[in-house]
């Protein structure tokens, strides 16, 4: 993972004198890039995919054969209110 903070003004490539480029060079001294480990990274995936829940076969298979039959039912009130409930515990209230 690659991250780049500090000023948001774009940065691009050209030619200058050496003065301009001594100026540069003090505007952006606070940037500072991030390269993470890729094995750090790969190790982070293991132990997240090691704490995700085992899917259940059987309850996928069973509602794609409702779907593609046409026997499969939702409630709709209860998708709503998860939709609604979902969406006002993300927003910050404050």
């Amino acid at each position: 993972m690659v991250r780049i903070t500090g000023s948001n003004q774009p940065m691009g490539i050209h030619k200058s004198s050496g003065k301009t480029k001594k100026a540069a060079s003090k505007s952006r001294a606070s940037d500072r890039v991030k390269v993470s480990d890729a094995a750090g990274l790969k190790e982070r995936a293991k132990v997240l995919l090691s704490e995700m829940p085992d899917v259940r076969l059987d309850q996928i298979e069973g509602i794609r054969d409702a779907l593609e039959n046409g026997s499969y039912t939702m409630n709709n009130k209860a998708i709503a209110s998860h939709i609604v409930r979902n969406a006002l515990s993300e927003h910050a209230w404050g």
